[in-house]
């Protein structure tokens, strides 16, 4: 047999996708519909109920080959009391890469565009097929006859190698395919696994295993990562540098607003936090009740194929803080966002020497406005109330004859205080929060 009989070629699904999308069968499985959120938020002694609720319209195919998905994502305030809230949107993608593996020589077709073969691989069938050529007017060579087995066939037939001169249906023929391999399913981000899908009733302080998805970030990779937000050294799928924007484009909604271009006043936009790598979005003003966001996400759409059967998905992670927690459950947030919630625009306090205190001690507190200290600091108006459980004591109060200076009592309770300070500017009232634990006594 000649050397021809062993020569093969790789090729990948790209090249392959109409003609053998049968063989294959279906390309894609998804799971979208999962929502993580933490939002009934309460404190401060009041009356009512904060409850949110993350909101989704998706419409889920069967199987996506192309074009666009409606998935509009945005958020309501269904509670009693104004909330501050932000999400992530996080993406996770598998591909089990598909090789098909083809004869290196282009063969002879007919002109249905089925290959001209043997029924076998016996001598009387090597005659038999000679013959046949022969009969049809078909020139060939002993050279030009190889037997090789087609994927899907248990037994090896002989075919005719085509040139310009033995090819009937077009200059070049076909190659034949000889083998289909499909790899196991491999993350697009080297260590990110596919997750368990939980659309439990109540995510409520319930993390997840799609929590701990990819976050998309909301500007170009800041140095030493990759477009996946992972770092340089986390090999990508089959080392390609393929990020998941490569695959599937985002039509997000409106309006949106660059952290790095905001001016810092109340907006009623999603403000993208484009100065780190956890990639929250944060409304940019606070939610009233009955009030819902505008959606932050409209449509997806498939750019490009594949080279395997997929699986996509985007897993929303939600938090909403009213003013009382904004400080426990927003943790991070940029300083600009956190001023214009407080509405405090060049006005900060912060405790001098430690953000906790012993029960019957002592907290002196500073305040500044525009960067320069406040003097005198009995022009800060100082309050201190208790956002946990028990009531606050009466002993646990700012001291008159000394502006700033907490005093706690021996008996506080244990917890978290919210001091409340405000300010009459140039510019109006300013007012400022910080929260403080009460800590036991020193034996």
């Amino acid at each position: 047999m000649k050397t021809k009989l062993n020569r093969r070629v790789l090729c990948t699904i790209g090249a392959a996708i109409v003609a053998l999308s049968m063989i294959i069968g279906g390309v894609f499985a998804w799971v979208d519909s999962s929502q993580h959120k933490s939002n009934v938020v309460t404190g401060g002694g009041k009356t009512e109920k904060n409850d949110v609720v993350l909101v989704e319209d998706f419409e889920e195919p069967d199987d996506w080959f192309e074009g666009d998905l409606k998935k509009e994502v945005w958020i309501k305030n269904t509670g009693d009391g104004q909330v501050y809230v932000r999400l992530q949107l996080k993406e996770y993608m598998d591909i089990a890469k598909v090789t098909y593996e083809y004869s290196e020589d282009f063969l002879l077709v007919d002109s249905d565009g089925k290959f001209v073969a043997s029924t076998g691989s016996t001598p009387a069938e090597l005659t038999s097929f000679k013959t046949w050529l022969s009969n049809n007017g078909i020139p060939h060579t002993d050279a030009q006859i190889i037997l090789l087995t087609a994927y899907g066939e248990t037994a090896a037939r002989y075919y005719l190698i085509t040139d310009e001169t033995t090819n009937v249906n077009g200059r070049y023929g076909k190659r034949l395919l000889l083998d289909y391999s499909q790899a196991a399913p491999k993350s697009l981000v080297d260590g990110v696994v596919r997750g368990t899908y939980e659309n439990t009733v109540d995510h409520r302080n319930h993390p997840t295993s799609e929590c701990l998805y990819t976050p998309h970030l909301w500007n170009d990779p800041p140095a030493g990562l990759n477009n996946c937000g992972q770092g340089d050294d986390s090999a990508l799928y089959d080392g390609t540098g393929q990020g998941f924007h490569d695959y599937v484009e985002w039509t997000l909604g409106a309006p949106l607003i660059k952290l790095s271009d905001w001016n810092g006043q109340p907006v009623a936009a999603w403000i993208l936090d484009d100065s780190s790598v956890e990639g929250w979005a944060y409304w940019g003003e606070a939610l009233r009740p009955g009030d819902e966001t505008t959606k932050i996400l409209e449509k997806i759409t498939l750019i490009q194929q594949p080279d395997g059967p997929f699986y996509y998905a985007i897993h929303v992670d939600m938090q909403a803080a009213d003013l009382y927690q904004l400080a426990a459950n927003f943790t991070d947030i940029p300083q600009k966002i956190n001023d214009s919630y407080r509405g405090k625009i060049g006005f900060y306090i912060n405790p001098k020497k430690a953000q906790s205190v012993f029960q019957g001690g002592t907290l002196e507190f500073g305040a500044s406005w525009n960067g320069a200290a406040i003097v005198p600091l009995s022009d800060v108006t100082w309050t201190v109330s208790n956002i946990d459980a028990a009531s606050l004591n009466s002993a646990t109060r700012f001291n008159a004859a000394t502006p700033g200076v907490l005093v706690v009592a021996d008996t506080q309770a244990l917890g978290k205080l919210l001091v409340t300070a405000t300010y009459t500017s140039t510019e109006g009232l300013k007012t400022q929060y910080f929260v403080i634990t009460v800590k036991p006594k020193a034996p």
